[in-house]
């Protein structure tokens, strides 16, 4: 039964529980570290249990990842089935009852309680989405991504042999295509061997594809997910027997998934991993999914200013994932949360993370990679990344309660500034008919959500917010940060006079250099570039 009296952890810096823990030495180390921080004492951890009051760590089945803590007589009992879940388990319990906060990699909230007492009802938790990654640059810290209970990056190529785009790392046409053209897609009447695909009805490619992943497989034989999938274009192949094969599955996909469901059925005790995407995004009419075939569908396509659920614009990425429903029981979708031409533009797209995730995991969405920015910064890097990871481990979260002890913990008194320009920016591009483009930027809300008169409002509620914390040099630097998309929003449109033009660039090069940032365009213009641009403009 659980325990209603509140459970003594120290009293006047000095322990008042042991950690016991047989199995789950990391976590416990984990424990006994963050604990020290919060009281100044110092925790033993023991591999027996005592008379004394314990925190036991204990093996317990919860799921792969899921875990249990509860008070149970004089001890608190956290359960996991191994390391990693018990590691979660204890990073949960630190947030949840004894208030530490992990806001990024660099900025955390440990609260200081020399006698600390705690007191809460059981509680246990096996996340939905057995696989949750989001790219941005804090989650490929293992130990980042581990308080949020995330899949590094980093740590990727560890369950991954290839992850995705691999057709011509399987067939390589440097090798093959100047004596075998055939082997590679008929496109417009020719047979192209660069920036194509595989001509996949050609029984000396599967041959060919079958051998060189089993050759890569050998060379990484614990990793379990391989991806079979295709290039990042769309000249996919369109000789006589592919096009038939696709007429009668009415898409592109039907060649591709009859081709990796055989060579799945080579690999029973791996999942073979394909791409729906671009061309291949609409479901097959006949042809199934393998058992170990596992569709990642990428919804490019989709309108990012509302929730795909409902909105007119999404009609086409919603009925996707419905289609794709019907036919396989664990979709992995590739969900998108950038501006690929404008990584630092203002994106307000957050009221939507909770709808959207709600929405995947009720259409048998289990695993799920959100594409962020891959590079140092972006527009609320911070806040959007710690919203997603909060969803995507528990989809029923309040976004709006979880976004606002956030932005009160690491924004401080600027917080309630910072919420105003959230609110105000998400409700003008709302009225405005909420679309958002993922290669958008800020010339699209020049007439809406970006228009002179309201962007002077956001540039007015920053101002207002870096005042309130001028005494603070750190609180600041993340004020100023926030601002960065604004000040670019004002660059790109060219608001205002010379001399108001040349202080907002001098504002993002001097905050934009403190940060680290580097690309305000993926692959293409540096932030030096863009600065040097937008001063010879002014000349």
């Amino acid at each position: 039964m659980n325990y209603s009296k509140p459970i003594c952890i120290a009293e006047n810096k000095k322990a008042a529980v042991v950690i016991v823990a047989r199995e789950y030495k990391r976590a416990a180390g984990i424990l006994a570290e963050y604990l020290g921080k919060i009281t100044d004492a110092v925790f033993t951890v023991r591999e027996t249990t005592t008379v004394e009051p314990s925190i036991v760590l204990k093996n317990g089945e919860h799921g792969p990842e899921g875990f249990r803590y509860r008070i149970f007589d004089k001890d608190i009992e956290i359960e996991a089935a191994n390391e990693q879940a018990m590691v979660y388990a204890v990073y949960d319990w630190l947030e949840r009852v004894a208030g530490c906060r992990y806001y990024t990699r660099t900025c955390e909230y440990i609260p200081f309680d020399a006698s600390l007492r705690v007191c809460f009802e059981e509680y246990s938790c096996s996340p939905v989405l057995e696989y949750r990654e989001i790219l941005y640059r804090d989650f490929s810290d293992v130990e980042f991504a581990e308080k949020h209970k995330m899949t590094p990056s980093s740590k990727r190529e560890e369950s991954w042999g290839f992850w995705c785009h691999s057709f011509y790392t399987l067939c390589p046409p440097e090798q093959y295509f100047q004596e075998h053209p055939e082997y590679f897609a008929l496109y417009e009447g020719k047979r192209i061997g660069e920036k194509s695909q595989l001509c996949l009805s050609n029984p000396e490619v599967f041959e060919i594809v079958l051998a060189n992943l089993k050759k890569h497989m050998a060379e990484k034989p614990g990793a379990r997910y391989w991806s079979v999938s295709q290039n990042d274009n769309d000249a996919y192949c369109q000789c006589e027997k592919c096009r038939e094969r696709n007429r009668r599955d009415g898409s592109p996909m039907g060649s591709v998934l009859d081709f990796v469901n055989r060579i799945g059925a080579h690999f029973p005790d791996k999942v073979i991993s394909t791409l729906a995407y671009w061309y291949t995004r609409k479901a097959p009419a006949m042809t199934r999914p393998a058992e170990n075939v596992h569709i990642m569908l990428c919804n490019i396509e989709a309108n990012r200013g509302l929730p795909i659920e409902t909105d007119e614009k999404s009609t086409g990425s919603r009925k996707e994932l419905l289609d794709w429903k019907e036919i396989c029981q664990n979709v992995f979708l590739w969900d998108y949360c950038i501006q690929f031409r404008n990584l630092v533009s203002p994106f307000p797209n957050l009221r939507v993370l909770g709808p959207n995730i709600r929405f995947f995991v009720e259409n048998h969405v289990r695993s799920l990679f959100s594409q962020c920015n891959r590079e140092i910064g972006g527009e609320f890097h911070e806040l959007r990344g710690y919203l997603l990871a909060k969803l995507m481990w528990n989809p029923q979260v309040d976004e709006r309660e979880v976004m606002l002890d956030f932005l009160k913990g690491y924004y401080k008194q600027a917080g309630p500034l910072i919420l105003q320009y959230i609110d105000l920016i998400h409700d003008e591009m709302e009225k405005a008919g909420g679309e958002l483009n993922i290669f958008g930027g800020p010339l699209d809300g020049k007439d809406t959500y970006l228009r002179e008169e309201t962007f002077r409002q956001y540039e007015a509620l920053f101002e207002q917010a870096a005042a309130l914390v001028q005494g603070d040099e750190e609180v600041l630097f993340r004020v100023e940060t926030a601002a960065l998309p604004v000040y670019y929003g004002g660059i790109v449109l060219k608001y205002g006079s010379r001399e108001e033009q040349l202080r907002r660039i001098g504002k993002f090069a001097r905050q934009a250099r403190k940060t680290g940032l580097a690309m305000v365009e993926e692959w293409k213009i540096t932030v030096d570039k863009f600065v040097t641009d937008a001063m010879a403009e002014m000349e």
